[in-house]
C-alpha cells in the first residue's frame, strides 16, 4: 500500500527548480505524481512506499502527511471571493484550514481533511455564497482515497461508503499500476 504526502512550496517553482526537487525526491524514495501552481505557491503530491522514511522538506517547503486537500474555489459572482476569504481565512475558520489565498477570481484553500472534513468546507463555501449561489470547486491535487470517500460519504449521506468501496483504488492494481 502506498502512502501519500503533499509538499507546499512558498513561491512558484521555475522548471529548473522543479527538476531539482524531483531528483531529490526520487533519490529519497518518493515519486511525485502531480504538480500544480496557484496563488503564488507550487504544490506537489508524492507517493511513498509504506515503509519509507519520512521525507525531509526541501528548502522553502512544508510536507504534510497525510496530504492536504488544495481547492480552488471560483464563485459565480466575482464579489464572492471577498466573502469566501472572510469565512475561509478569517476569525472562526475551521481548524483544518491552513490557508486561504485569493487568486484573480478564485480562492485557493489548503485543508487538512483529517482535521476538518471536506463536506464541512463545501457547506461553509455554499453558506458564504448564499447571496448568489453557484461556484466551482477544483481540487488542485488529486484527493487521497480516504478524503475522497469521506467527502462522498458525507455529501451522499451514505455512512457505509469508505475507501474500500472506491473502485478506482482496486482498478489501478489490476491494470498494472502496482500493488496497493
Amino acid at each position: 500500500m502506498k502512502r501519500f504526502a503533499s509538499i507546499t512550496f512558498d513561491g512558484v517553482l521555475a522548471a529548473s527548480d522543479r527538476d531539482a526537487v524531483v531528483r531529490s525526491l526520487v533519490s529519497g524514495g518518493a515519486s511525485p505524481t502531480s504538480w500544480s501552481d496557484a496563488a503564488g505557491r507550487t504544490y506537489a503530491l508524492v507517493a511513498l512506499a509504506r515503509d519509507a522514511e519520512p521525507l525531509a522538506a526541501p528548502a522553502g517547503a512544508r510536507i504534510d502527511e497525510p496530504p492536504l486537500a488544495v481547492l480552488r474555489v471560483t464563485p459565480r459572482a466575482p464579489r464572492g471571493v471577498a466573502e469566501l476569504e472572510r469565512v475561509c481565512g478569517g476569525p472562526g475558520t475551521p481548524g483544518g484550514v491552513l490557508s486561504a489565498r485569493s487568486e484573480a477570481d478564485s480562492l485557493v484553500v489548503e485543508v487538512r481533511p483529517r482535521v476538518t472534513r471536506l463536506a464541512t468546507i463545501v457547506a461553509l463555501i455554499d453558506a458564504a455564497l448564499a447571496f448568489d449561489p453557484g461556484r466551482t470547486i477544483e481540487p488542485l491535487l488529486p484527493l487521497d482515497d480516504e478524503s475522497l470517500a469521506a467527502c462522498a460519504s458525507d455529501l451522499l449521506a451514505e455512512p457505509r461508503l469508505d475507501a474500500t468501496r472506491l473502485i478506482e483504488t482496486h482498478l489501478e492494481a489490476l491494470l498494472g499500476g502496482g500493488a496497493q
